[in-house]
């Protein structure tokens, strides 16, 4: 399996590898290869899509040096930037080791070998950092849409079109996750059962699909909007927490505690996650709350929502004050 993005011919000595990752890498393009291929069809494929990936083979392949005028050129830059990484990551722990008939060991002789708190420092900054480099491709294929017309069949957007929560920074504003790309696809399922469960069941179909396509610049849709996107980033943050007690990091809820063999990580107790998790929906209510707070001060501006909920009341529970009345229970 061959990678499509990074050419042996530019990598007799690492040429390439060195461009976007500037550090001393003494690494045969061979080492790499199979770790690039799978990084290409695993993160870079699923990412841009088959059409828009296939495009960008083909023209790496008939234009090897990459004009600099070429839209082309600039997303391949981005992608190898964010690939070179990635790739080492996965293939760290092979890359490291001599595989032989007689078993494995270490390439590395015992005295020369970095502590295991550095190796892993490298293998989670690599991670981090390609990761989170594919919001900035995808950033640039938004604003540059007229020259990618191939990312508009991508799986990625075709599936945002039905979301409020469609990438990391709209999470980012809502609560901080260190802009981590990671921690955003962690988070898409919840996103996805909050909005079409809980908040269609709160405002109604109708008037989900149409904020899907609101222009949030006219008043009446920037008004609520930023409080209906907390609501659902809140809610599912909730959401995830009472199903696999985890926090929004792609390792769990954790503590971490910095000690001079590196940080150490300890598992949170369950009475800490239940505590978070009533937050997290305590303050989702509250975000909802605000935003039906002013459609129901302009009913006229959102009919849909109306013509769903009537008279409902914004907790979508009926509450009935029962003081000095009798009741029957059979």
């Amino acid at each position: 399996m061959e990678p499509k993005l990074f050419t042996p011919q530019f990598n007799e000595h690492a040429e390439e590898f060195k461009r976007y990752l500037p550090v001393n890498i003494n690494l045969r393009f061979e080492t790499l290869a199979s770790h690039l291929a799978l990084c290409e069809e695993t993160y870079i494929r699923t990412l841009l899509g088959k059409t828009l990936f296939s495009s960008l083979a083909e023209f790496v392949e008939n234009h090897p040096t990459l004009p600099d005028d070429a839209p082309k050129s600039a997303l391949v830059h981005k992608v190898r930037f964010a690939l070179i990484r990635l790739a080492i990551w996965k293939g760290y722990d092979i890359i490291a080791a001599n595989i032989s008939d007689t078993g494995v060991s270490a390439e590395v002789d015992k005295e020369n070998r970095l502590f295991r708190y550095q190796e892993e420092n490298i293998k989670h900054s690599l991670k981090d950092e390609g990761f989170n480099y594919l919001d900035n491709i995808l950033e640039y294929l938004e604003e540059n849409s007229q020259d990618f017309p191939e990312f508009c069949n991508s799986q990625y957007k075709l599936s945002n079109v039905h979301s409020l929560i469609r990438n990391t920074a709209q999470f980012q504003e809502c609560y901080n996750i260190d802009n981590s790309r990671l921690v955003f696809l962690k988070m898409r399922d919840y996103i996805r059962d909050v909005e079409l469960i809980e908040l269609q069941h709160r405002i109604g179909a109708d008037f989900f699909n149409e904020l899907l396509t609101a222009d949030e610049s006219d008043t009446k849709y920037g008004t609520i909007l930023p409080a209906i996107r907390h609501y659902i980033v809140y809610a599912a943050l909730a959401e995830g927490i009472g199903e696999l007690h985890k926090m929004p990091t792609e390792k769990g809820l954790i503590f971490e505690t910095t000690t001079m063999d590196g940080v150490q990580e300890t598992p949170v107790y369950r009475a800490h996650v239940m505590e978070s998790r009533a937050r997290f929906a305590e303050r989702a209510e509250q975000y909802l709350a605000a935003a039906l707070y002013v459609i129901g001060k302009h009913p006229s501006n959102y009919t849909n929502y109306v013509n769903f909920a009537g008279d409902s009341p914004e907790d979508g529970v009926i509450h009935r004050d029962n003081t000095n009345r009798k009741i029957f229970l059979a």
